[in-house]
């Protein structure tokens, strides 16, 4: 009867067990909640520990910044949007029409825990108008 438990056991554990990964991801924080405006492909990193989630901060961080130009929304992209009117035309997908002087954050995620601040933020504050991106006027 132990060795069937111990054999169970075993089984539970290495079941258990899952590749370590990471998301990443911008948000717009508001007091209470955020809300999340791109998320970039997951990271594959090496462990769920603190090394692993080192490993994810750092390329989450590199990953946003190389794709905003360090955190500038009046970025030209490929499609011919900027970055701010990409996260406008976002919200507006998900019935937000009206943002005004919110700064847009970068988070990162590893195997499934709490969202982490990854240390970067948008240089310029967003403001999107019935889905279009302004300049704003604090």
């Amino acid at each position: 009867m132990k060795v069937v438990l111990l054999m169970l056991a075993t089984i539970a554990a290495v079941s258990g067990q899952t590749e370590p990964w990471c998301r990443c991801a911008a948000f717009v924080t508001y007091e209470y909640y955020e809300i999340m405006v791109h998320e970039e492909p997951e990271i594959p990193i090496d462990s769920c520990d603190a090394n692993g989630a080192l490993q994810c901060k750092t390329t989450c961080a590199d990953n946003l910044d190389t794709l905003s130009d360090n955190g500038n929304l009046w970025k030209l992209m490929d499609s011919g949007l900027t970055i701010g009117q990409d996260i406008c035309s976002e919200l507006a997908d998900h019935f937000t029409f009206f943002l005004y002087n919110h700064k847009v954050y970068g988070y990162f995620e590893v195997c499934g825990g709490a969202w982490q601040y990854a240390g970067i933020a948008s240089q310029q504050k967003l403001c999107c108008e019935g889905g279009k991106q302004h300049h704003c006027i604090d």
